[in-house]
């Protein structure tokens, strides 16, 4: 393996306390339904618009453009900085980095934000590159659609690559672009999810990734 391509929220930091006071701002300012926190968790990997069809089947499809700019209005100026890195992230980004390989980020976070994000946590030195949905929310919100960009850009190979994360949307997107999977489940995906949606292997902390990536060949 020389390739490994990380999500970011739930992977790399735990950034739930921003998207849920997001999600309640985007709520109250269009007068939906009030979901709670336990439901609103499940909005973070998968992107906005994915979520919105899931979890709010009744709200008009037109007004996910307006849904997703209420979200963005509070996100983009508050939410954003209302995250934590994982512990011992910095410490296994840097040991992998040493091993050899190339590290990159996959993530339905547009890469305006990841752009705000990346030297925030002084992660500018780890990552070769990043990878987020177009600026829109539509016309790149998937993870399949944003792998596949991150792995032709850095000209991967998708048998020398490996997605990590824990929704299964980063499985599935793997799985999409015949890239090798690496479940964790120490963000907001479990053991049962991951593996349902094509993870390769599955582990439960940051400090098991290197010994966890070695494993493939």
């Amino acid at each position: 393996m020389k390739n490994l391509f990380f999500d970011f929220d739930g992977t790399i930091a735990n950034t739930q306390e921003g998207i849920v006071n997001a999600l309640e701002y985007m709520v109250n300012d269009l007068k939906m339904e009030h979901l709670g926190i336990d439901t609103y968790k499940k909005f973070i990997g998968p992107s906005l618009v994915d979520s919105l069809e899931r979890f709010y089947p009744n709200f008009p499809k037109d007004r996910y453009q307006e849904a997703v700019k209420s979200f963005q209005s509070y996100y983009n100026t508050k939410g954003v900085y209302q995250l934590k890195l994982y512990p011992g992230m910095k410490d296994m980004l840097q040991q992998l980095k040493d091993a050899g390989y190339n590290l990159y980020i996959s993530s339905v976070k547009t890469e305006s934000m990841l752009k705000i994000l990346i030297p925030h946590l002084g992660l500018d030195d780890y990552f070769e590159g990043f990878y987020g949905q177009s600026e829109d929310g539509f016309s790149r919100n998937t993870k399949p659609a944003i792998l596949k960009y991150g792995l032709d850009d850095s000209k991967s190979a998708a048998e020398d690559s490996i997605m990590i994360g824990d929704r299964m949307t980063d499985m599935q997107g793997g799985v999409q672009n015949n890239v090798h999977t690496l479940g964790i489940t120490y963000g907001f995906g479990d053991h049962k999810e991951l593996a349902e949606s094509g993870a390769d292997l599955i582990v439960e902390h940051v400090n098991d990734i290197p010994n966890a990536v070695k494993e493939f060949k």
